[in-house]
C-alpha cells in the first residue's frame, strides 16, 4: 500500500532529528528504526531547498553536478550528523575512478543500521569532463563510481542491504536508489507484505498493494531510499515505470544478508 509521501516524511524527519541528538551523545553512532518509505518533502520550519531537481536528460541534471554539499541547508539533509570524514572511503574510491575527490554531494539522505559500521551513500562527483558520475557506498568494502561509460543504457543505480532478522520476525531490506530522466515512477513490493482492513468494522488480512517510493515530480534527485519489512526472508520486486509503462521489473531474493549495488538495465 503506497506511502503517505508527506506524513510519512514527517515521520522521518522526527525519527533523524532524535537520532541526530543520540550522534551527539554516542560519538557518531547513528540507528534508524524500522522506517518504510521516507518522500523528500517540506516543513514549516525546514523548507526544501530550491535548487532540488532530477535529472532532466539521462543522467544530467539541469545545474549541472546534482546533491548535497556540506555546509549548505545541512539542517535538512544532515540530521544524521554526517561528517566530512565520513566521505573518506567514497574519496578515496572517487580518485581512483578519476572522479573529484572534492566535488562529492549527497544524492540521498545517509543511514546507518547498525551502529559502528559505515553509512550507506549514494553520492556524486565530476569526472575530468565535467559530466556526473554516482558512487555507492556499503557499509564495507571498496566504493565503486559509475560514470557515463558504466551508466550507459542504465535505468537506475541501486544500493540494496538486506538486514538480519528482526526481533518482531520480519526480515528488512535496505534500498537507495536514484533514476535517470526516462524513469517516471519506482514501486516495490514485498513478499507476503500485509495490511489490516478495517473498512468493514472488522480486521481483515489482505495482501499489500506495491509501494510507491518515487514519482516524477517529487522534489528529490531522482533519488529514494525505503526500508520494506516482510515475514519471509528478503524477496522484493523493484518496478521502474517510464510515460508509456514499465521499463523494466527486477526481482530480488537473498539467500542471507549480504549487501551489494546494482545497476538497472
Amino acid at each position: 500500500m503506497a506511502a503517505s509521501g508527506m506524513g510519512v516524511f514527517l515521520q522521518h524527519r522526527l525519527v533523524v532529528a532524535i537520532v541526530g541528538v543520540a550522534v551527539a551523545a554516542t560519538a557518531g553512532v547513528f540507528l534508524f528504526a524500522r522506517p518504510q518509505y521516507r518522500q523528500p518533502g517540506a516543513t514549516k520550519s525546514i523548507p526544501i531547498p530550491s535548487y532540488v531537481g532530477g535529472p532532466v536528460h539521462g543522467w544530467t541534471w539541469k545545474h549541472g553536478l546534482p546533491g548535497y554539499r556540506f555546509g549548505r541547508d545541512e539542517e535538512f539533509w544532515n540530521a544524521a550528523r554526517l561528517l566530512w570524514a565520513d566521505l573518506a572511503p567514497a574519496r578515496y574510491g572517487a580518485r581512483a575512478a578519476g572522479v573529484d575527490p572534492q566535488s562529492l554531494r549527497m544524492l540521498t539522505f545517509p543511514a546507518r543500521t547498525r551502529p559502528r559500521t559505515r553509512p550507506y551513500l549514494l553520492v556524486a562527483g565530476r569526472d575530468a569532463h565535467g559530466r556526473t558520475c554516482v558512487g555507492a557506498q556499503l557499509s564495507r568494502g571498496p566504493v565503486e563510481f559509475y560514470c557515463p561509460r558504466r551508466l550507459a543504457g542504465s535505468l537506475a543505480v541501486l544500493l540494496v542491504a538486506p538486514q538480519p532478522q528482526w526481533q518482531d520476525g520480519l526480515w528488512s531490506t535496505y534500498v537507495m536508489g536514484v533514476v535517470q530522466s526516462r524513469v517516471t515512477r519506482v514501486t516495490v513490493s514485498a513478499a507476503a507484505d500485509t495490511y489490516t482492513d478495517m473498512r468493514s468494522g472488522k480486521a481483515v488480512v489482505r495482501p499489500a498493494d506495491p509501494q510507491l517510493v518515487w514519482q516524477q515530480g517529487w522534489k528529490s534527485w531522482g533519488s529514494f531510499d525505503t526500508y520494506p519489512g516482510q515475514p519471509v526472508p528478503w524477496k522484493l520486486r523493484i518496478d521502474f515505470y517510464g510515460a508509456h509503462g514499465l521499463l523494466e521489473s527486477l526481482p530480488l531474493k537473498f539467500a542471507a544478508p549480504v549487501e551489494r549495488v546494482v545497476v538497472v538495465h
